[in-house]
């Protein structure tokens, strides 16, 4: 396992049901950066009555004072998640990688990388520009009603909040990222992949256009 990081298991431990496993799709889905709203949520996917199986696992810093844990650390471990997943008889049908454009930590080049490796490596990469929060917000509004640059930037409107952040804790009378609720957003599900489809899902183009591809994810699972 790479030196940095580590499996987290209090958020997204969902376990693989032994019992026809032979019928369903298995998704291993390894989420970079702190990553506990992805969790939460690809655990009420899995909590849904679909044919797929989610097993979300998030990676951690192993030190505390550890700033390095970076979408690139998360490819280390991928193909070693996989084999250990063989080793208990689950054979996954893919394996995702999900990770926000994170101007502030990540830049463009590195992102190139991620996104070269995964294609080289047989990985999917579920990315989202600027954040997740956007992918939870076309659950419940269309991109169209908002500024696009306001939406892109994302910036900070008071000292705790950007404004995807503020702008669903408004539209759902409180939002805890932390601890979000699934249910305000299950039934959006259908609409937020097709008010997806019509912006980018292409990783590439995603690197600096507003958009995510992890409609692509979410499609497979529940469709």
């Amino acid at each position: 396992m790479a030196g940095r990081l580590r499996i987290k298991t209090e958020f997204g431990k969902r376990a693989i049901e032994s019992e026809s496993q032979d019928t369903k799709e298995v998704y291993i889905i390894s989420i970079a950066s702190e990553g506990k709203t992805e969790e939460q949520y690809f655990d009420g996917i899995h909590d849904m009555d679909t044919d797929s199986i989610v097993k979300v696992e998030r990676l951690e810093k192993l030190e505390d004072t550890d700033t390095k844990s970076h979408p690139n650390h998360v490819l280390d471990l991928l193909e070693e998640r996989k084999e250990h997943w063989q080793e208990h008889g689950i054979d996954p049908n893919e394996l995702w990688m999900v990770v926000d454009r994170d101007k502030q930590n990540v830049s463009e080049e590195q992102l190139n990388s991620i996104i070269e490796k995964c294609v080289e490596n047989g990985y999917n990469l579920a990315l989202s520009n600027p954040t997740f929060e956007f992918w939870l917000l076309l659950h419940i509004k269309d991109s169209s009603d908002y500024n696009k640059e306001v939406l892109l930037n994302n910036d900070k409107v008071n000292k705790n909040r950007r404004f995807i952040d503020k702008e669903l804790s408004d539209l759902l009378d409180g939002y805890n990222k932390k601890k979000i609720k699934f249910e305000k957003f299950e039934s959006g599900i259908n609409l937020a992949i097709k008010r997806a489809k019509v912006l980018p899902t292409e990783n590439t183009e995603l690197l600096n256009e507003l958009g995510t591809s992890v409609c692509l994810l979410v499609e497979k699972i529940v469709k």
